[in-house]
């Protein structure tokens, strides 16, 4: 009871804003709501319940969830028959010298059969669109494709092609006529728009790790891909020699740079151009608590990040923060024990008198 006690209470403290503005309802089968009374605990659990007065919040057991379960079991173990579905990823470059086309069709198993075509004649980047969508639905033709999916980066193609734009213009309006009649071959078949950035089959002659190397910007990871990939040192021997120790910690997998650790699983290695929102989102993002030094750097390392400057930018981002510097909690205890001064003046100790005899005051009274 302790233990789901901790929980709510951590929870709470975490999202003080939601529970001071909502009600709040805590479904468990343990008899929480009947215990967290202060007749009814004792020790800790009295700290909790007295902090837990404040909000509102309702006990409620929890349903049967049965018929949930039993759907969940099915959504995650039963897997639609995809053997039949084929992707066609197809991309476009269009110049005033022409147009070239690129498509990389994935069958069931896995396998990649790429293709590029080149358009000689002088198309708009719309008109290029249509053809690419076109070489992908005869491409998938000529492999015996009965089930596709089509997916380009252009918005406007794919939805005119859904029917969700309308195509005004004449030549776009030949282009959506050839197309369906072309897709009449298939069984099933549809087209998905994806981002411009996750789109990389235009290169159809490189590896991933050449387009890797090609995109790769300068950074402190460079040198480590360079040496994993290619067995590439720098040209400064102190450098070269840096990177070929720091080597065997890290990992590349997908075209990411993992750094290996001790107890926690691999650590994502990030640039100086993503590590600025990692910085702020762990340090005063949602739910965050301004920790410093040490702790953030902790708590980065067991969200999965890493970078070798991480202990340093963050003392940055706490000097830098204005909520820290205002709201903190200040010390002002000295940094040592306070120790008493046994000799009334500094020349006790030596014996010395460096003032002499002070003058007889009226009355033959000393002025001592």
């Amino acid at each position: 009871m302790e233990k789901i006690a901790l929980a709510l209470i951590m929870t709470a403290r975490k999202l003080r804003p939601y529970f001071m503005s909502h009600q709040i309802i805590v479904l468990t089968n343990s008899p929480l709501g009947r215990i967290m009374t202060p007749s009814q605990v004792s020790g800790r659990m009295v700290k909790w319940t007295v902090e837990l007065g404040e909000y509102n919040i309702e006990y409620k057991p929890r349903v049967a969830i049965k018929a949930q379960a039993l759907s969940d079991f099915l959504s995650e173990m039963v897997q639609p028959n995809e053997e039949e579905v084929w992707r066609v990823f197809v991309d476009v470059a269009s110049s005033l010298a022409g147009c070239g086309v690129g498509v990389v069709i994935i069958s069931p198993p896995g396998e990649k059969i790429k293709l590029a075509l080149r358009i000689d004649s002088r198309v708009t980047n719309n008109e290029a669109e249509y053809e690419a969508v076109l070489a992908g639905i005869q491409a998938a033709r000529e492999v015996g494709a009965s089930r596709i999916i089509l997916y380009s980066y252009s918005q406007l193609i794919t939805q005119q092609i859904k029917g969700v734009y309308e195509a005004k213009d004449e030549r776009m309006l030949k282009y959506l006529q050839l197309i369906k009649a072309r897709a009449e071959f298939f069984a099933n078949w549809g087209i998905e728009q994806i981002p411009r950035e996750v789109l990389h089959v235009s290169r159809l002659i490189l590896s991933p790790e050449e387009e890797m190397l090609l995109e790769l910007e300068d950074s402190w990871m460079t040198p480590l891909i360079k040496f994993i990939v290619n067995n590439e040192l720098p040209k400064d021997k102190a450098r070269a020699q840096k990177t070929k120790r720091q080597a065997p910690r890290f990992v590349l997998l997908n075209n990411i740079l993992y750094r290996r650790s001790f107890q926690e699983p691999l650590l994502k290695c990030l640039s100086e151009k993503e590590l600025d929102y990692v910085l702020q989102e762990i340090h005063e993002g949602c739910c965050a608590e301004h920790l410093r030094g040490m702790s953030l750097a902790r708590k980065t390392i067991l969200a999965g990040f890493w970078w070798p400057t991480l202990s340093q930018d963050y003392a940055r981002v706490v000097q830098s923060c204005e909520g820290c510097q205002h709201h903190s909690n200040f010390k002002n205890s000295p940094a040592t024990l306070m120790k008493p001064i046994w000799a009334s003046c500094p020349f006790d100790q030596w014996g010395m008198d460096i003032v002499g005899h002070f003058p007889i005051a009226r009355a033959q009274k000393n002025s001592y």
